[in-house]
């Protein structure tokens, strides 16, 4: 379903097209694998002419989920590590080549709670990311998701992608460009790449990778992985019974 959807929408992309895996999936690496393979076959099935390299295959980032994309990439299937929050993710999914990344600016329970207001914004682990990648020569990018105004949209100005929905996309043409008054690229502005860490220790070592992340933002990082995982997982089931109608 996801896969015809995505083929409707191609005349109008230059870049990749982002299909993310079952996200039950999340903590079992060979699955995410053969999932992601799965996608990739459909397209091919469904149009041989479409080039599938400009296929993405979106996995939440957990251990074993990044440990699928670094096979995935090893055959030639771009990535990107989703459900990002913290440098000991975006670290790991350098080390095992994902074309992207996506940290959450917002946590992903905003979209679904309009009464939820996300208190620790991820603006300064996103700036982080894109420096650490630069300081280490890495090839990911920096795509930013999970925004909610057009404010949060211009503070990140600079970054090496970012992902607009539509209705924000729609409020960005219709704001006046000058005078804008707002925040314009300052999660890079005036930043040096000190305090980034040394993440190589934990990078072969899934134990102390593990542990590292659990610590990592007393624990917040960890606790936004699994609400976000938890309501990718609601959408599957949703999505899984609209098809079975």
């Amino acid at each position: 379903m996801m896969v015809k959807l995505a083929l409707r929408i191609v005349p109008y992309l230059k870049g990749h097209s982002h299909i993310q895996t079952n996200p039950k999936y999340a903590y079992n690496k060979r699955k995410t694998i053969e999932n992601g393979k799965r996608i990739v076959s459909l397209f091919k099935d469904l149009d041989p002419t479409y080039d599938f390299r400009r296929v993405c295959i979106k996995v939440p980032s957990t251990w074993e989920g990044i440990q699928a994309c670094r096979e995935l990439e090893n055959q030639g299937i771009a990535t990107l590590a989703t459900t990002m929050f913290c440098l000991e993710q975006a670290a790991l999914a350098a080390h095992v080549g994902c074309t992207f990344i996506a940290p959450y600016i917002n946590e992903l329970r905003v979209h679904f709670d309009e009464n939820y207001v996300d208190q620790h914004k991820a603006f300064d682990f996103c700036g982080s990311a894109q420096r650490y990648y630069e300081k280490i020569g890495s090839k990911t990018q920096v795509l930013p998701a999970s925004l909610t105004s057009i404010q949060e949209v211009m503070k990140l100005a600079g970054v090496h992608h970012i992902t607009i929905a539509p209705h924000l996309l729609t409020k960005l043409a219709e704001t006046p460009a000058n005078p804008w008054e707002g925040e314009t690229g300052t999660v890079l502005k005036d930043r040096t790449d000190e305090g980034l860490g040394d993440y190589s220790s934990i990078l072969e070592d899934e134990s102390a990778w593990r542990l590292a992340f659990t610590r990592s933002q007393e624990g917040k990082a960890e606790v936004k992985n699994i609400q976000a995982i938890n309501i990718f997982c609601d959408k599957q089931d949703a999505l899984e019974c609209l098809a079975k109608r």
